[in-house]
């Protein structure tokens, strides 16, 4: 049944007077080639307080000069290595996409999900498994807290003077886009999203038919409308949308990458590549941040990767 906005307002919401009693230390950008800085950017790996005790690590990369800048929070999809997946260089990748975004004038935000990264733990804690229905309500909480720690990164970024509090985005990828549509549907202060393989399909639910907890199809129902995306796209008339999707992606599969894009409110930037859900092309990718600059206040520079 159709859920009531203001039922999710109240769901999602927190108190925001909570301190963030943050931290910081200086965490080199180097290039793991040559193992000298790269030149012309400087990061920080920070911590600051969320909702339920929880605390927030990430890493903010950003241009060593001038400013403030505009930032993008940059949210992994369902990955053990977290925030590292888009900060961390290797040989094979040397510009990871954290660093290739500062390049362009952004302060690139990398956060570690509740339950990924950093804050993982042995108990299975932020990761659907529709196999595990006795784990819903956990994974209730870890969506609703997600969000939250994604709206209590923003807190923490307007108090940053390197920071323009009035030109912050977000860039999600596959979980990062089911964290990310609630954030940008609830929380107005982000003005301008990018949002790859993210859909609503069986993946998304929880298996209950057959096992010992059929008796709560309603209540799984409850869950998926309380927290999946699609019951939050319609509330995005206020933010322009960049969306990717792959036309051979398993996982999402099209047809919950078309159900999720049918959903979101005007204004939005609609495209499709020919691949699967790890295939997301790189000039795609920096089409996407082409439109974040653009209605974010960041002039595209010639050769900014």
């Amino acid at each position: 049944m159709p859920i009531d906005e203001a039922l999710l307002r109240h769901l999602y919401a927190y108190d925001r007077t909570l301190p963030l009693v943050p931290t910081s230390e200086v965490d080199p950008v180097t290039n793991p080639a040559t193992r000298q800085a790269v030149p012309g950017l400087r990061r920080e790996r920070v911590t600051f307080a969320s909702t339920h005790d929880e605390r927030v690590v990430a890493t903010l990369t950003m241009p060593s000069e001038g400013g403030p800048h505009p930032a993008v929070i940059m949210q992994h999809g369902s990955t053990a290595s977290g925030r590292h997946a888009m900060t961390t260089p290797t040989p094979a990748v040397p510009e990871p996409l954290a660093v290739q975004w500062a390049k362009a004038g952004f302060v690139a935000v990398t956060v570690d999900a509740y339950g990924f990264g950093s804050r993982e733990g042995a108990d299975n804690r932020g990761r659907l498994t529709p196999t595990r229905p006795d784990l819903m309500y956990r994974t209730r909480d870890a969506r609703i807290q997600g969000v939250q720690d994604l709206m209590r990164t923003i807190d923490y970024l307007l108090t940053r003077p390197e920071v323009r509090g009035d030109a912050i985005g977000y860039h999600g990828v596959s979980m990062g886009c089911r964290l990310g549509v609630p954030l940008i549907a609830l929380d107005h202060r982000i003005k301008a999203a990018s949002l790859f393989v993210g859909g609503t399909a069986a993946y998304s639910r929880f298996v209950i038919e057959g096992t010992p907890f059929a008796d709560l199809a309603e209540e799984e129902q409850r869950i998926f409308e309380l927290t999946d995306p699609i019951t939050f796209a319609p509330l995005t008339s206020h933010i322009p949308k960049f969306v990717a999707n792959g036309l051979k992606d398993t996982l999402v599969t099209p047809e919950g990458g078309q159900r999720l894009q049918a959903a979101f409110a005007e204004p939005k930037s609609l495209h499709w590549f020919d691949g699967n859900h790890a295939d997301s092309p790189a000039a795609l990718v920096e089409e996407a941040r082409a439109f974040l600059a653009q209605h974010l206040g960041v002039r595209v520079t010639a050769g900014a990767r």
